[in-house]
């Protein structure tokens, strides 16, 4: 566990080989950060951008299943039509890829599923559309608009969930209602079953801002990201039935990260120790161990503010151990290598 001196000293935007709270210009030292076992050098010759990129936000972030990293972003809608990078598993050679029916809109959550011998991407984009795709962005289905949920309601969709072995995915409307929503993986069809729903952290199943779905493999649930209640929500499912969607457990990220902290997302690698990864839109990027606890923290918006990474937004281990992270406004996308 780290000292709480140094929890301190990363929340506020130090980092033990930085006594600076402004990033060195990339003539000057490394820039290094984290804490521990787990400090981090930025790379700033990876994850170059392809030639005719207009990336205006960076979104969500991928590992397909030879260990190219691929990212998907709001474009400028007049110069770029596509949403997608693929990068190599060293960060080069980056590539851009989508369609106008896929990246349309501003594409947000990004996941990747195993489904028999295939992997498929699932997108969510906050102007009300839900999208799988083959690896190439070859459209599977999409669902575009209202789906018959509460038509009253709010409707601006952020990530989606996909547990490996469900018949179902759960999207969560983090910008709109609140809500999760299951949806059959084959088909894109919603389930008529709607979970969650708006309020305050001293409710238990309810989220102000349910930003980040993701499955958890080191117990069976479904993770949240509440952000504005800074806290991660964790829920019990049936692999063959929408009508579960139980409260478990909630992980507060506050006292460690801030008050003010606002978690966007948390991936899991059981192949790495059991250890996690979670960007935080206020700044910091926080690895975890096995039992939540916080190992080490990278303030991305400070050690990198000369180059505008300001709002982590989502954030991966690689297999190597290295780490990627997105940001929101402007978009930047950094490579981080472990020490």
């Amino acid at each position: 566990m780290m000292a709480a001196t140094a929890i301190a000293s990363a929340v506020l935007g130090y980092s033990a080989a930085s006594s600076s709270s402004a990033a060195p210009s990339r003539t000057a030292a490394p820039i290094i950060g984290g804490q521990g076992d787990f400090k981090y050098q930025y790379m700033p010759n990876l994850l170059a951008l392809p030639a005719g990129t207009a990336l205006v936000n960076a979104h969500g972030l991928v590992t397909d299943a030879e260990g190219n990293i691929i990212l998907t972003y709001q474009n400028d809608n007049k110069t770029d039509s596509n949403c997608l990078i693929k990068w190599k598993p060293d960060g080069t050679a980056g590539v851009k890829f989508g369609s106008h029916a896929l990246c349309d809109g501003t594409p947000h959550g990004l996941k990747i599923a195993d489904e028999g011998a295939e992997q498929f991407l699932y997108h969510a984009n906050n102007n009300q559309k839900l999208t799988k795709t083959m690896m190439d962005g070859t459209i599977v289905w999409q669902v575009n608009g209202n789906f018959g949920q509460d038509a009253t309601l709010p409707y601006r969709p952020t990530w989606f969930a996909v547990p490996p072995q469900s018949k179902f995915i759960y999207l969560c409307d983090g910008y709109g209602s609140n809500n999760v929503y299951p949806f059959d993986r084959y088909t894109g069809t919603w389930t008529n079953r709607t979970y969650g729903g708006k309020g305050d952290d001293t409710q238990h199943g309810k989220f102000s801002t349910n930003h980040g779905c993701t499955y958890d493999p080191r117990n069976g649930m479904i993770a949240v990201a509440d952000r504005a209640n800074h806290r991660l929500e964790y829920f019990a499912f049936d692999n063959d039935s929408p009508d579960v969607f139980e409260y478990k457990k909630t992980v507060d990220m506050a006292p460690v990260m801030g008050a003010a902290t606002l978690p966007c997302n948390f991936r899991f690698y059981p192949e790495q120790q059991w250890r996690s990864i979670s960007p935080a839109l206020d700044g910091p990027v926080a690895v975890l161990d096995y039992n939540n606890t916080i190992i080490s923290i990278v303030n991305v918006s400070v050690l990198l503010e000369a180059d505008q990474h300001k709002h982590p937004h989502d954030a991966e281990l690689l297999p190597n151990g290295d780490m990627v992270v997105a940001t929101w406004a402007p978009g930047r996308v950094s490579y981080w290598k472990k020490l």
